[in-house]
């Protein structure tokens, strides 16, 4: 399972190297973020914006992948889920390209964040068959308070949580594909 996971981490397809996914492309098979396919590989997530919990939600993560990661779990629940996982039909990969959202980042730089994505497929052999890009940006609401708000020479860190949550939010109502999961309380 490390070795595909670390396969499918190289095989990110330059751009227009492989077909748009069409919706139907997007579904049935074990999905997981940038952040949890890089655990799955055993590689170190630096601390870029992009490989941040708040750019790669786990209700982004098929039920087996988040089993996968989950440091706590059940050794025959992580039994069942590498089974599910080596035995899926293809693997989903939400990649975070670009995190231009320097209020969220805590830079004061007056500007709506914007997050830029792909929605990668793979087959079983780890190779890129569609792809599909997309960006989502800051509600404008949320975005025009936190600029007004932005009154001192330091970003408030509860403008930087808000704006996170906010771009987080946005990225899960507008990805491309199935509706994610909400994981379990």
């Amino acid at each position: 399972m490390t070795a595909r996971a670390q396969q499918i981490e190289k095989n990110v397809p330059a751009p227009g190297a492989v077909h748009d996914c069409k919706p139907e492309d997007l579904a049935g098979g074990i999905a997981m973020t940038q952040r949890t396919l890089l655990q799955l590989a055993k590689i170190p997530i630096g601390d870029e914006p992009e490989h941040a919990d708040w750019t790669n939600p786990t209700a982004l993560d098929s039920p087996a992948s988040r089993v996968l990661v989950d440091p706590n779990a059940d050794p025959d629940a992580i039994k069942s889920a590498a089974a599910d996982w080596l035995l899926a039909p293809f693997y989903v990969v939400y990649r975070v390209d670009i995190a231009n959202a320097p209020m969220a980042l805590g830079i004061k730089d007056l500007k709506r964040g914007t997050l830029g994505a792909r929605v990668i497929r793979y087959d079983r052999s780890a190779h890129p068959t569609c792809v599909v890009v997309f960006s989502v940006q800051n509600d404008k609401d949320v975005s025009d308070l936190a600029i007004k708000k932005s009154d001192r020479a330091l970003i408030d860190a509860r403008i930087v949580n808000a704006l996170r949550e906010d771009l987080t939010q946005q990225y899960l109502l507008s990805v491309p594909g199935p509706k994610p999961v909400p994981a379990a309380p």
